[in-house]
Formats: C-alpha cells, sequence, structure tokens
C-alpha cells in the first residue's frame, strides 16, 4: 500500500510541556530518522509532526518514525505514544490541507503556518532530495490551502502573536495606548506580535540576540518601536507593563532571577505572555505575586471564545479543505495508477496493430481514405472497450488491486510454441 503517512503530536493532545520536550530541529532530526526513509519535519510551536511517503506498511513505518521522535526528544516510546496520532492515506492529505490552510492551528486561519511548510519542505530537500510524490503532496497542499483562504475569510483571522497582544489589550486596565511592551525576538512571530502591538499604540522595545537583526525587522515600523540587546533585559522588563517571548531559544531568557529582579518593588503586575516552544520564560514565575504568565495553553483557553462569532466562516472553509483533499487523493491516484495504464493502453495498441497487419493481405486494396477509416474504427473499438478497466485501474485503492486487474486483462502466455503473430 503506498500513500501518505503522519506521525506526530499537536497542541490538541499534548500539553506544552509534552511540546517543549521533542521541539526538534532540523539538524537533529537528521541524525535520529529512519535511514532510507524521506521525510519531512514539520517543527512550530503548536506541532512536531513527520510526513512520510509509505510504500509498505504504514505500521512498521510509523513505528520507525515513532522511536525517532522518542529518540530525538530523549524519551521513550512508551511515555510518548499516548500523545502521538497517526494519519494515513486520504486522512492524512485533509489533515495536510487543513495544516497548510491553518484550520489545525492553536488560532484557525493564522496563516504563518504556510511560511513554515515551504520552510520544512526545502529543508527536507535540500538534505536529501525528496521522491516526487512526495515533494508533489506538498506543494498542492500549498495550492490548495489558498484557495481555501481565497474562498473565505479566513486571512482575516489573527495570528498566534495578534491573539497575544489581543488578551493583553484586554488585560491591562486602559489597554495598550501608550504601554510600554518588551518583545523577545526578531522572527516571524516577533514581527506579528510587534505589529499588532503598534497598532494598538503601545512603545514597543525589541530585545534580541543579535540587535542587528532586530534592526532591520523594525526598520519601516516608526519611532515607536526601539531595539535592544539581551543585556538590557532586566531594565526594560522593570520598565514594562507587557513581555511577549517569541525566540527560538532552547533556554527560558526569563529565569526565575530575571523574573525576581525584574518585579521586585513592582506595585502592578507585570504580564508576562509566552509563545515561544520550547518556552522563553520560566513557567516557575507564575508564583510570583508581581507576574501575570500566559503560555501557548493558556491561549488557547482564550481562543474559542474569539473564534465562535466566526463558526460559519470556519465551516466554510473545513468543507472547502474536504473538497480539496479530495482533488489532491483524485491528482494522486491518477498518478500512481498512470503507469498502469499507460501498460494497458500499450498492451491494447499493440494488438491492434499487429491484428490490422496480419490482416494487411485483404486490406490491400483499400484507398488511402478507407484505411484512415478503419484506423479510426479499430482506434475507437480499442478506446471504448478500454474505459471500463481505465475507470477500474484509476479508482483501484491499492497496488495490489491495480496488479490484479492487469493480470485479469492480459491474456495467457500462449502455449502452443507459436507466436502470436
Amino acid at each position: 500500500m503506498a500513500g501518505l503517512l503522519v506521525v506526530g503530536l499537536s497542541h490538541h493532545h499534548a500539553p506544552i510541556e509534552v511540546r517543549e520536550r521533542i521541539a526538534i530541529e532540523p539538524e537533529r532530526w537528521r541524525q535520529v530518522a529512519p535511514r532510507g526513509l524521506p521525510t519531512v519535519l514539520l517543527s512550530t510551536c503548536n506541532r512536531v509532526e513527520v510526513y512520510a511517503w509509505c510504500s509498505g506498511r504504514y505500521s512498521a513505518v510509523a513505528n520507525k518514525l515513532e522511536r525517532s521522535l522518542a529518540r530525538a526528544a530523549g524519551t521513550s516510546t512508551t511515555e510518548l505514544r499516548p500523545y502521538l496520532s497517526r494519519l494515513t492515506g486520504q486522512q492524512a492529505l485533509l489533515h495536510l490541507v487543513r495544516v497548510a490552510a491553518g484550520l489545525d492551528s492553536l488560532v484557525v486561519g493564522e496563516d504563518q503556518i504556510r511560511g513554515q511548510l515551504r520552510e520544512a519542505l526545502r529543508e527536507a530537500d535540500s538534505t536529501e532530495p525528496l521522491p516526487a510524490t512526495l515533494r508533489g503532496v506538498f506543494q498542492r497542499a500549498g495550492e490548495s490551502a489558498r484557495r481555501v483562504r481565497g474562498g473565505t475569510r479566513l486571512s482575516k483571522l489573527p495570528s498566534i502573536a495578534a491573539a497575544a497582544v489581543h488578551v493583553a489589550q484586554r488585560s491591562l486596565p486602559g489597554g495598550l495606548v501608550g504601554q510600554k511592551a518588551v518583545v523577545l525576538g526578531a522572527g516571524v512571530m516577533a514581527r506579528a506580535a510587534i505589529e499588532s502591538l503598534l497598532a494598538l499604540q503601545a512603545q514597543v522595545r525589541v530585545l534580541n540576540r543579535t540587535p542587528e537583526h532586530a534592526r532591520r525587522l523594525v526598520e519601516p515600523m516608526g519611532a515607536n518601536v526601539t531595539v535592544g540587546t539581551l543585556d538590557d533585559l532586566t531594565a526594560a522588563l522593570r520598565d514594562s507593563a507587557l513581555v511577549i517571548g517569541a525566540t527560538a531559544s532552547r533556554q527560558p531568557l526569563i529565569d526565575m532571577a530575571v523574573a525576581e529582579a525584574a518585579t521586585a518593588g513592582r506595585s502592578a503586575p507585570l504580564l508576562m505572555i509566552d509563545i515561544a516552544i520550547p518556552r522563553d520564560i520560566d513557567p516557575r514565575a507564575r508564583s510570583l505575586s508581581c507576574v501575570r504568565l500566559l503560555d501557548l495553553d493558556d491561549l488557547e483557553q482564550h481562543c474559542p471564545l474569539d473564534l465562535s462569532a466566526r463558526q460559519a466562516e470556519i465551516e466554510q472553509a473545513e468543507a472547502l479543505a474536504a473538497e480539496e483533499a479530495q482533488r489532491l487523493g483524485q491528482w494522486l491516484r491518477l498518478r500512481l495508477v498512470s503507469p498502469a495504464i499507460t501498460e494497458l493502453r500499450s498492451f491494447a495498441e499493440a494488438i491492434r496493430i499487429r491484428e490490422l497487419r496480419r490482416s494487411s493481405s485483404r486490406l490491400r486494396d483499400l484507398t488511402p481514405e478507407q484505411v484512415a477509416a478503419v484506423e479510426a474504427l479499430t482506434a475507437g473499438i480499442v478506446n471504448k472497450l478500454l474505459h471500463g478497466p481505465t475507470v477500474a485501474l484509476r479508482d483501484a485503492p491499492e497496488r495490489r488491486s491495480r496488479s490484479r486487474i492487469l493480470h485479469l486483462l492480459r491474456p495467457a502466455p500462449s502455449t502452443s510454441g507459436r507466436g502470436s503473430g
């Protein structure tokens, strides 16, 4: 059986502590991935999933991927398995389309996942050329996602970063107008947070390990955003009402020492929102009286309230995604059966030509127009006879079924000792 296989976990079933442990960099995945099995690793703040093209038994390949994920996380498959899911075939195709369209995201409709999928595909293909079928599935899923988003108002729904800022706007007395906010990081998530904060008239300070990256990011954003280094972190937090963590650091940037120093003597709580995986803020900071800490799992509790008013829009997007997944499945089936259909048609055409040659002595007196008519007639008969078998091959779910159909359509080998001419 050949088809798409997905093994991984996401925010739906794995708490942030588990997602944090299994957050995998591409370099680490290359070290532990099963040998000889091309894969695409999608590792974001809300999911770690491995996509593979399976040409054998799904269960055997899935077991290999689960063991590799556990090895990458430094844990056992027994401990990890309760959080893992497996999807195969058409279900896997629908999942990929939904992920690409932002329908499976913590904040439904967020657009950053499309860029993350493109980067995951580029990274995988640069390491080891992917099978054309697996690459084609990802590229067509991206096209499907664009059609889903183009047919709905999903692009108007917020990103995770925008949702975090929205929660901050509701949580801080008086909102964000004139409030000082710190953003950690200079990547895609940080950019979205900065833009959302500036739209609500906050004063933003961006801190990054490499200030030059942050300066290039904020250069077109105006005077209400400044840049600093992580050396400025404690002082910046003391002077701010909000901090949003959005880096790719493997260790917390705001540990307990920094949190305690930044909140010593404060009268108003410091709102900390951590949208990074692994987390930028030590979760123990929740114990401090002047800290209100929200992580991705906390944000998920806020998002459904925002989404309920848009349920009709989401239902329409889900219906479009299902249609696109069916279209993708049909393309895949046609691609997989094309060699079999080509073989069948070549076989039938060879018989037609051979029979015409055997009758050539009886057809030698025909005019060119009559010869052309015989050619068209016999070709038409072959096409009509092949229509049913071609449809059967196209719709056959498994390679074994297709092989059986081809076997039944071929005549038994001649045992008379003479060729067929």
